[in-house]
């Protein structure tokens, strides 16, 4: 792929992992793509970035990037994949770069253009810093406009050239009714997420794909969309079919206008084509990330289904026989635990698949989910109702294809870009922690009730509160934000496994 690339622009895109790496990401974002930017002192961009008084240094500490990174010692470290926010903004860069002319590289210029074009967090943190944006935003459309390549950023276009003005009106028409429908699709899911989910993460990466969209629209001409408009002369507006008039619940709604945006970004792709092939682009790079939003969505409203009265997860493990064990399930279930998860490290597969076996029995009788630690495939085996992955073990994404779409499958997370990644991963839940330090499992670095916090701050996907909660420290937990908590030793190792499950229970039902 870099040899679409300059190479002051291969350098940045170098850069920027490193820098992705040295925050311990799972990917890399727009924040390290712009520090990267900023690092390359000789290019192009770093120029346009002088000339408005943009210093490097200021850049990088508004973008809460150090100046120096430390030496990695890594020969040939894994590429960290880009997220998708970094994907729209390369996918603007090329878009920029070979408007006219498709051999021509991406050079940091059009990085910058990328960048700035496509809005969201990194926007709003050099606003916030007093760093004006701008002006640079049109000194790009000039930098490049004797290069027969014009960089436009958004809201200019070159006017329609169309032999028939009957063509022209009915282009019109066609555009305009599009735009309507893409931004009133995703006003509707933004107000079920908002509103229904009540969740902070996915109404901000909505607002920022409804923020885009308005941006891209503007790239066309507005006068010719509102004097071709003509709603009582559109026979649409008359044919009404039974569906559409029927919805059967909330969710039906939402997946009725995640449709209704597509459908809508795909003709405002074709049909800009014959206006602006960069802003085709622009709306096919929408229309994919509309595409994931919702999958993770659904994914979130199908975990909220699946575990949205579920608020103890009792962890067992470790017992020296099945009667142990069975015993102890027996007990957790009874004081009222939600969910069982069986955890065992050092059992044979025969056996861990035997004991996995009686669990689900168990849970099955008292109604109760069943989780699995580690092992997908085990978990087919003993009909589960999903399996939880550590950092360590298998892909999300590997584990969803042997357990299936409907499986539950949740993930550990010790961060904000581990939990970033599991969310945009489509993880049925979140592990968050540890909180503080377990009796069953040795922590190196506790993620404390700081990440708590930041968890409730950040998403509603369903996540459990784990590492060393007992009956002692789970009010600091709740009062840190958590409605769901995980817990082991307390009831593992508890003399009498229902009185601790029960006492649990309590405070959370009485949070």
């Amino acid at each position: 792929m870099l040899e679409s690339y300059t190479a002051g622009a291969s350098r940045v895109l170098s850069q920027s992992q490193a820098r992705a790496r040295a925050r311990a990401a799972l990917a890399v974002e727009p924040a390290d793509l712009f520090a990267a930017l900023a690092d390359e002192s000789e290019s192009r961009a770093a120029l346009l970035l002088a000339e408005f008084g943009l210093d490097p240094a200021a850049l990088r500490a508004a973008l809460g990037a150090p100046d120096v990174l430390d030496a990695n010692d890594d020969e040939a470290p894994q590429p960290l994949p880009h997220s998708l926010d970094v994907r729209a903004v390369l996918a603007d860069a090329e878009l920029h770069a070979r408007r006219n002319d498709r051999t021509r590289p991406i050079g940091t210029e059009h990085l910058l253009a990328g960048l700035l074009s496509s809005g969201g967090s990194v926007n709003a943190l050099l606003l916030e810093a007093g760093l004006a944006l701008e002006p640079l935003r049109e000194r790009l459309v000039e930098t490049v406009a004797a290069e027969a390549a014009p960089l436009l950023i958004a809201g200019e276009m070159p006017s329609l050239e169309l032999t028939d003005p009957t063509e022209e009106v009915d282009l019109g028409r066609m555009l305009d009714a599009s735009a309507n429908r893409a931004r009133e699709g995703l006003r509707v899911v933004e107000d079920y997420v908002r509103f229904v989910l009540d969740d902070p993460g996915l109404t901000r990466r909505l607002k920022e794909v409804r923020h885009r969209l308005a941006e891209a629209v503007r790239g066309l001409d507005l006068e010719l969309l509102i004097g071709a408009r003509d709603t009582p002369g559109d026979v649409g507006t008359h044919i009404m079919t039974a569906s559409e008039q029927v919805r059967e619940n909330p969710r039906a709604v939402l997946t009725a206008n995640f449709k209704r945006t597509g459908e809508a970004l795909r003709s405002l792709e074709e049909y800009s084509k014959l206006v602006d092939v960069w802003l085709a682009g622009r709306f096919e790079v929408l229309r994919y990330d509309v595409y994931t939003l919702e999958k993770l969505v659904l994914t979130a409203v199908n975990a909220y289904r699946a575990l949205g009265d579920a608020r103890l997860m009792v962890l067992v493990g470790g017992q020296p026989t099945l009667g142990d064990l069975t015993w102890v399930v027996d007990e957790a279930l009874a004081g009222g635990a939600d969910i069982i998860q069986l955890r065992e490290k050092n059992l044979p597969d025969r056996e861990l698949l035997s004991r996995a076996r009686e669990v689900r029995i168990l849970t099955t009788q008292a109604r109760a989910r069943f989780i699995l630690n580690d092992r997908p495939d085990l978990a087919r085996l003993a009909a589960a109702d999903g399996v939880h992955l550590g950092q360590d073990d298998v892909t999300l994404r590997d584990a969803r294809r042997i357990v299936g779409p409907r499986a539950l499958i949740g993930v550990s997370t010790h961060n904000r870009p581990q939990l970033d990644q599991a969310v945009v991963s489509g993880a049925s839940y979140l592990g968050v922690g540890p909180v503080f330090s377990s009796a069953t499992k040795d922590f190196s670095d506790l993620a404390g009730l700081a990440y708590v916090r930041l968890a409730a701050e950040t998403t509603n996907v369903p996540w459990f509160a784990i590492g060393g909660i007992n009956e002692d420290n789970i009010d600091e937990v709740l009062a840190a934000g958590a409605t769901r908590v995980a817990v082991s030793s307390a009831v593992v190792r508890a003399e009498f496994p229902r009185r601790a499950v029960a006492a649990l229970r309590e405070k959370l039902d009485n949070r």
